[in-house]
């Protein structure tokens, strides 16, 4: 897995990697630092998007952690 920067950020995502999803690192001249996808698998799948750089690291890693607990799909 490559690391986040921050590390709010950086657990939250291997938060959502303990409980199934998938990472999907954007490529070097891409607005978001990756994608995580859910178990689904499928379209209509939960999709979210993680920054490289957000406002706030910590309100951005608890919205990871919240839509990650929020998916109807797990």
């Amino acid at each position: 897995m490559a690391e986040h920067p921050n590390k709010h950020i950086r657990e939250a995502i291997k938060y959502a990697l303990e409980k199934g999803w998938r990472l999907l690192k954007a490529g070097p001249r891409a607005h978001v630092w990756g994608q995580l996808f859910c178990p689904f698998a499928r379209r209509g799948g939960c999709i979210i998007r993680v920054f490289s750089t957000p406002r706030n690291p910590e309100n951005h890693a608890r919205r990871i952690r919240e839509e990650v607990d929020n998916c109807p799909h797990a």
